[in-house]
């Protein structure tokens, strides 16, 4: 769970980007910890805004989240970012 250690080094990281750190690292590391976070990898970028600005770095986990669909299992990439403003 390399992974979920570093949700906490990156918060520490971010500073004051959150309003509840400890939600944040909650909910971050139970998702890692599921099946569905299962090939999410913890980082940190700008989040671009629709009209082009961005905001400072926030967590972002990239990879895959498997798909089932008539049988199969697609792997669909991803990038979700959690904006400052979470938990909304």
């Amino acid at each position: 769970m390399a992974a979920v250690a570093t949700v906490s080094n990156l918060l520490h990281r971010l500073g004051g980007v959150y309003r509840d750190p400890s939600r944040v690292n909650k909910d971050a590391s139970n998702l890692l910890r599921s099946p569905a976070g299962a090939h999410l990898r913890p980082s940190t970028a700008p989040l671009i805004q629709n009209d082009g600005s961005s905001t400072p770095p926030v967590l972002l986990f990239s990879g895959t989240v498997a798909m089932n669909f008539r049988g199969n299992t697609y792997n669909i990439p991803v990038d979700i970012y959690l904006p400052p403003a979470y938990p909304l």
